[in-house]
């Protein structure tokens, strides 16, 4: 595993430029850089132990009171516990799309730094207006921690979505599976050419595809969530390999 600290370069290299520019070269390194950190899941904790008894890693989910509020209807949770920053959200908090007339709700946490820097988290959005109770619900969350494998098995995003057929979907996207669809259908792992070829067809590409439609930060939230997984990345492995950590995952 003398990888591991080149791997962790790379994904530093990428991760600086998508979070300065959001160019979108550099986006879909990040995703090929990330999907790398997955298929590392197996062999990390056995090289370097700390993966696996380390509750550094935390994630986040609604309240059952927010997702009883959505139950029903079109809705995107995406919740990021510390936050996400980037330098490039040229003044753009959250979009979504237009839901043909419908009354909707959507909202996210946010505070502008000092350095110039915005700090985004907890996406939220529901094709129905929401309650004042429930809209400050949202912007709190359920945390837990874990280590490095229940972090990636853990929810990056609790959606549902109307199929084709006019059916409502619901589905939970861990951040392995939205690391591994983005990279391999959107192009930073394979020709994205073949996206939606029975070649690289999977149950969760129509879900990653339909939120690319929400927008966070100035990015489609998919790439958003992945400057997060990245972000939480470039500060905990470092101490788990034994490195210095380094500065500009934050700055």
């Amino acid at each position: 595993m003398q990888t591991a600290t080149r791997d962790l370069e790379r994904l530093q290299r990428h991760y600086d430029a998508s979070v300065r520019s959001h160019d979108e070269i550099s986006l879909l390194d990040l995703s090929h850089s990330l999907r790398i950190w997955a298929d590392l899941k197996s062999q990390l904790p056995q090289s370097f132990p700390k993966f696996a008894t380390t509750l550094s890693f935390v994630t986040a989910r609604p309240t059952k009171k927010v997702l009883n509020a959505a139950r029903g209807t079109n809705f995107v949770f995406a919740y990021m516990p510390g936050g996400v920053v980037t330098y490039a959200a040229k003044g753009q908090i959250v979009g979504a799309p237009d839901p043909a007339g419908k009354d909707f709700t959507l909202a996210a946490v946010g505070q502008h730094n000092l350095d110039g820097s915005l700090e985004l988290r907890n996406y939220s959005y529901v094709e129905r207006a929401v309650d004042e109770p429930t809209m400050i619900a949202m912007q709190n969350s359920k945390v837990s921690s874990g280590n490095y494998l229940q972090w990636l098995g853990a929810d990056a995003v609790i959606m549902s979505y109307t199929q084709e057929d006019g059916t409502l979907k619901r589905v939970s996207i861990s951040r392995e599976m939205l690391v591994r669809r983005v990279a391999n259908t959107l192009g930073g792992s394979h020709p994205s050419v073949g996206a939606g070829t029975n070649d690289f067809e999977n149950s969760y590409d129509p879900a990653v595809h339909h939120l690319l439609r929400h927008n966070m930060g100035g990015l489609p939230l998919p790439y958003f969530i992945l400057l997060k997984i990245a972000q939480d990345l470039l500060t905990i492995a470092p101490k788990l390999l034994n490195l210095q950590p380094s500065n500009s995952a934050h700055n």
